[in-house]
């Protein structure tokens, strides 16, 4: 699923699942096996595994970018208003919570950008900024296992991580980090294995991958802190982890903007 970029800058391309084939209205055997299944799908169910794995792959993303080394003077909020970028992406693809705590010779990544530019530092003798300030959700979510994060979300190195990793021993168990209806239950999804994925209020979904076992079924309903699923290594996966992701929509958002 994820690919490393050479060199500093790079062009964004993406997979994605075209419109007509979510138009489609599948039936039999052949069908379904193209997506990993076993047996023939309702076209209302083949709909929704479609839009289960689009919710994914559409944000398979190695998007254009560069890196910014922070100056002395600089804001995160100067930053991102010299470059024409949200300030809450970028603070949730650097982990920033706090942006009064970013220092100079930070390096930082700046998505969507093709060169680096001059930022005009922050003087006291300026006219009062307005501000946006960077949303964190705590506790929107709970943390489905606990464990040692081993990698976070963001960029590694030229290659991005949609979630964050959390290394567990065999079969421990994971829990649903809140309220809502299982829309995927399957290892149809290239690279993710076992793969749970749960639609939450406000257009929120979380993400459950690598599993050993899948526990729910898709169409189940769940309550924060049931038992999804085990700890496992299916799919593209080093050790026994869970990757985890929160989603909205279809956009990845940083799991720890959203947790205690």
């Amino acid at each position: 699923m994820r690919r490393g970029i050479k060199g500093e800058k790079s062009k964004g391309f993406s997979y994605s699942l075209s419109q007509k084939v979510l138009s489609l209205k599948f039936s039999g055997k052949k069908a379904d096996r193209n997506l990993g299944g076993l047996y023939p799908l309702h076209p209302i169910a083949m709909y929704l595994r479609l839009l289960a794995i689009l919710i994914l792959l559409t944000s398979c993303i190695i998007s254009r970018g560069v890196f910014h080394t922070v100056k002395e003077g600089e804001t995160l909020w100067r930053i991102c208003r010299t470059y024409g970028v949200d300030i809450q992406e970028v603070a949730e693809m650097n982990n920033i919570k706090n942006p009064s705590e970013l220092r100079a010779g930070t390096r930082i990544f700046i998505p969507g950008v093709t060169r680096v530019r001059k930022v005009v530092p922050y003087k006291r003798t300026h006219q009062r900024e307005e501000i946006k300030k960077v949303v964190v959700e705590k506790g929107r979510f709970s943390w489905p296992l606990r464990g040692k994060i081993t990698s976070s979300y963001g960029m590694r190195g030229w290659t991005k991580h949609d979630g964050i990793d959390i290394q567990a021993p065999r079969g421990s168990p994971i829990r649903a980090a809140g309220d809502g209806e299982v829309v995927y239950s399957d290892s149809g999804i290239r690279g993710y294995g076992n793969v749970i994925i749960i639609k939450h209020r406000d257009d929120f979904y979380t993400v459950y991958a690598h599993n050993e076992v899948n526990l729910v079924k898709r169409g189940d309903r769940v309550k924060r802190g049931d038992i999804i699923a085990k700890v496992g290594n299916t799919g593209n996966a080093t050790g026994y982890h869970l990757h985890f992701e929160v989603r909205k929509g279809k956009k990845p958002r940083n799991p720890l903007f959203f947790l205690p």
